[in-house]
């Protein structure tokens, strides 16, 4: 049979595995700039109970490490001889916990602590009197072991032995509240009695900021906070340097360089770099810039699909909007410009402002400016124009750019905000321009109107002013409407 594809060759023995991980939850080859909180919890562990962090919680945006972080709290543990206990927050985590992961943990001490024996029968010589004995007994009043009766069953057995119990849980969220509130009950019950036991949550910074804000339980607001940013410049360095070097390559001054500012110092970006410029680099001892650039298409792809995609789900359309208004800048945006963009005042913007800078997804480096949290942000959202207010704001920098284009040569100073008609008055072949970007005037003009609010389909904002429908109204350039707005109702 003929094969319709090419199999690779199976490696031979001079092929070098990456050494890096760009797999989340995968504990990187070095943790860079994370020993401070490594060192934290190892005392915390050490101190006892009623130690500060027995509670943390940590946050931070998609790639961040927020998972790794759980993995080696895990390893300290073990390092203390502690147990550990895991589950993702998806539903039914707290059976899953309750029936399997504290049970399997407390199997791999030995089997006398994960049950007892009952005696049923046998035999006995007391005194050179002979006879034989069988007992069995029933416990009248069997319990049903809910989580925190596992706790409390697993701390007993662990304080007899100078151990504790560490219960680690991932994607922390409000969808499970009520299950949410069984464990941190629980822990709250178990900490108040002294026993061995921790607990380290992780989720991101919405989710996490509406559970500790929310009336769930006194134990998580009090929890400890651990918030991951960015890496440093040195820790991003370290961080691609020393895995090279300890698998027999080396990186030319020019291509760390490169591999630094590309990454933009994210911690699931240098290994994504990482990982795809030692691949590129085959079989050769040194990484050079073009590995590095060749590396780049390929991490800027999987940043696409593994990082923004899942992110701009997690976004409301105006949210999103937002965020696509800041795309005609490079470096950072000017709130009050990006106010006008959307065809709002800068109160009513800074609603979505403050909503994407509590999520982690825009930074404020100064009064009065706002950048993307995330590298490649602007480059996906150019490339992706998924919903109407993107689609109108992609129409938007491509009109302007033709708009300049036809200015240049009368002199006239384009403003991305005015309607079409003040265009056309500064001297503008307004039809040229929309020729030249692919719509024709009426096209554009509605454009225009939606992102200054004055198009029959905006809606009415607090203040009365008219502000742009993102999901409803006519589609523009032929594309059907995205949803994300209902008339009137932001969603």
């Amino acid at each position: 049979m003929v094969s319709s594809f090419d199999i690779p060759p199976v490696p031979d023995g001079s092929y070098q595995l990456s050494p890096f991980t760009p797999t989340f939850g995968a504990i990187p080859p070095r943790l860079a700039d994370r020993q401070q909180l490594v060192n934290a919890f190892a005392r915390m562990l050490d101190q006892g109970p009623g130690a500060r962090g027995q509670a943390t919680l940590v946050t931070g945006q998609r790639g961040m490490g927020k998972s790794v972080m759980l993995g080696v709290f895990r390893e300290v543990a073990a390092s203390r001889g502690w147990i550990s206990a895991h589950a993702q927050a998806s539903p039914g985590f707290a059976e899953r916990l309750t029936s399997a992961r504290i049970p399997e943990a407390l199997s791999s001490l030995d089997q006398e602590a994960a049950s007892k024996t009952r005696v049923t029968g046998g035999s006995v010589n007391l005194m050179g009197f002979g006879g034989s004995v069988a007992t069995s007994s029933e416990d009248r009043f069997p319990v049903t072991p809910d989580f925190e009766h596992q706790v409390m069953a697993a701390a007993d057995i662990l304080t007899q032995r100078g151990s504790g119990l560490l219960i680690t849980l991932d994607e922390v969220h409000r969808s499970n509240l009520d299950e949410l509130r069984q464990i941190t009950d629980a822990m709250s019950t178990a900490v108040a009695e002294g026993a061995p036991v921790a607990f380290a949550g992780a989720g991101l910074p919405t989710s996490i900021n509406d559970l500790v804000n929310d009336d769930v339980s006194t134990y998580l607001r009090r929890a400890e906070r651990v918030d991951l940013g960015l890496l440093t410049d040195t820790g991003a360095r370290e961080g691609l340097a020393t895995p090279i070097a300890e698998a027999g390559k080396t990186i030319t001054p020019d291509a760390l360089d490169a591999a630094v500012s590309t990454s933009g110092r994210y911690p699931y970006l240098v290994q994504l770099i990482g990982d795809e410029s030692f691949k590129q680099a085959g079989g050769t001892e040194t990484i050079t810039v073009e590995h590095v650039r060749a590396a780049t298409v390929e991490a800027r792809e999987a940043m696409y699909r593994q990082i923004h995609a899942p992110t701009m789900a997690d976004l409301s359309d105006r949210d999103r909007h937002y965020l696509y208004a800041m795309t005609p800048d490079q470096g950072t945006s000017r709130t009050a410009e990006v106010a006008q963009r959307m065809g709002m005042d800068t109160r009513n913007a800074g609603t979505y402002r403050d909503r994407l800078l509590a999520s982690g997804v825009i930074e404020a480096p100064e009064w009065g400016r706002v950048s993307y949290s995330l590298p490649f942000t602007r480059e996906y959202l150019i490339d992706n124009p998924g919903h109407q207010g993107q689609r109108d704001m992609a129409n938007i920098i491509e009109t302007n750019r033709a708009l300049e284009a036809e200015a240049a040569t009368t002199g006239a100073t384009i403003d991305a905000t005015r309607p079409t008609p003040d265009r056309a008055e500064a001297g503008v072949d307004v039809a040229a321009a929309a020729r030249a970007a692919g719509m024709d005037p009426a096209e554009l003009a509605e454009v225009q109107q939606r992102m200054t609010g004055t198009h029959p389909d905006s809606i009415q904002d607090p203040t009365g002013r008219a502000t742009p429908d993102a999901g409803a109204g006519p589609a523009v350039r032929g594309q059907a409407p995205g949803p994300g707005v209902e008339r009137g109702r932001e969603l």
